[in-house]
């Protein structure tokens, strides 16, 4: 399980976040989908230098998830907010080819970007 530790990018709700487990692992969990019952948010371990420069505007998040994804990735499913521990759903295949994947570009204290088509503006 992962737990919610520092929300990186907020939008109408937690849309970016950093999270740990209980062996002190880093993960990044990205805002994929909304609805009424619950968020879906795609995530992954982290390398600490790869959060690093992610969070000093270093790295895009795009790159951050990619190369982090080729270690897996899972999705987490959060009907209650992010105060409760996340239950990790572990997925196959390519990361690379999903559709919800942030644009190129999204860096945290960059010029604005997008980060992913479907965020309500």
């Amino acid at each position: 399980m992962v737990h919610h530790t520092a929300t990186l990018v907020y939008y109408d709700g937690v849309q970016v976040f950093e999270g740990r487990d209980s062996i002190g692992g880093r993960y990044i969990g990205v805002m994929i989908d909304s609805g009424e019952d619950l968020d879906r948010y795609l995530v992954t371990g982290v390398a600490p230098e790869r959060l690093r420069q992610f969070r000093s505007g270093d790295l895009d998040l795009r790159t951050l998830l990619l190369d982090s994804g080729r270690e897996g990735w899972c999705f987490a499913d959060v009907p209650d907010g992010l105060q409760q521990p996340l239950r990790l759903a572990r997925q196959n295949g390519s990361l690379e080819r999903q559709p919800f994947l942030p644009d190129e570009g999204f860096v945290l204290g960059g010029p604005p970007s997008r980060l992913r088509a479907s965020v309500r503006e």
